[in-house]
């Protein structure tokens, strides 16, 4: 079974004050287990020097934690989110593991009519063709999403349907994949038989979630010091609407 944790960086929403770049990543580690260790010992860093546990660890409150009042003056990169992020990409980094993106350059999509969610649901195949064409089993955490206000095929059976006719085109098998939904706070609302596997997907999620920060800000901000880290692990990638 090959585990594949996907996550998003930016915005679909084509508002004044909106993302340039909206960008989607995985990251596929040879050993999901070495993973949720290494996720784990993260986390446990932060808190261990002061990190508020309520606030959810993700790329963006470690880079925003200078001006965030719910992270407390006692931690101890409060005034220097430079070294916590170096520290996380470069444990990321070390793990045998493979990453993928989509970039998409939202000013030059020329169907902004269209529902944000069936966007989405386009450029994450685009991304997850590779490994849902490829693997014969594979177990996709991704983060959960309220947004599919449509009556058209949802995230699950969109992808199933596309990848089942590609793989049947191909002559390979169908595909097992069992798809997970979840959020920061899943663990806490899952049945105690389950908690593990939440667990163990929400850390695979939160290392997706700093690839695709570090990806977004090369492209959203010109600043590449935290693609570079990453980039020895950048497997293959994808700039649309360029």
């Amino acid at each position: 079974m090959r585990h594949v944790f996907m996550d998003e960086s930016g915005c679909l929403g084509f508002s004044p004050g909106g993302t340039d770049y909206f960008v989607l990543a995985f990251i596929s580690p040879e050993s999901g287990t070495t993973l949720n260790k290494c996720v784990k010992n993260i986390n446990a860093h932060l808190v261990r020097n002061g990190w508020n546990p309520t606030v959810e660890i993700k790329a963006s409150n470690v880079w925003n934690s200078p001006g965030n009042k719910d992270i407390p003056a006692t931690y101890k990169y409060k005034n220097n989110p430079t070294e916590p992020l170096k520290f996380i990409l470069e444990a990321i980094t070390k793990i045998d593991s493979y990453i993928e993106y989509v970039v998409i350059k939202l000013d030059t999509v020329k169907i902004k009519t269209a529902p944000n969610a069936i966007l989405y649901n386009y450029f994450a195949l685009q991304l997850l063709k590779g490994p849902l064409c490829y693997f014969p089993a594979v177990d996709l955490f991704v983060d959960r999403r309220n947004r599919e206000y449509h009556n058209l095929l949802k995230f699950d059976g969109y992808l199933e349907g596309k990848v089942g006719i590609e793989r049947a085109e191909k002559g390979t098998p169908p595909l097992n994949c069992k798809i997970h939904h979840l959020h920061h706070n899943s663990a806490n609302e899952c049945k105690a038989e389950e908690k593990a596997t939440v667990e163990f997907g929400i850390r695979g999620i939160e290392a997706a979630d700093f690839a695709c920060w570090a990806i977004k800000s090369k492209f959203e901000d010109g600043n590449d010091q935290w693609y570079k880290i990453i980039e020895k692990r950048i497997r293959w990638k994808q700039h649309l609407y360029f």
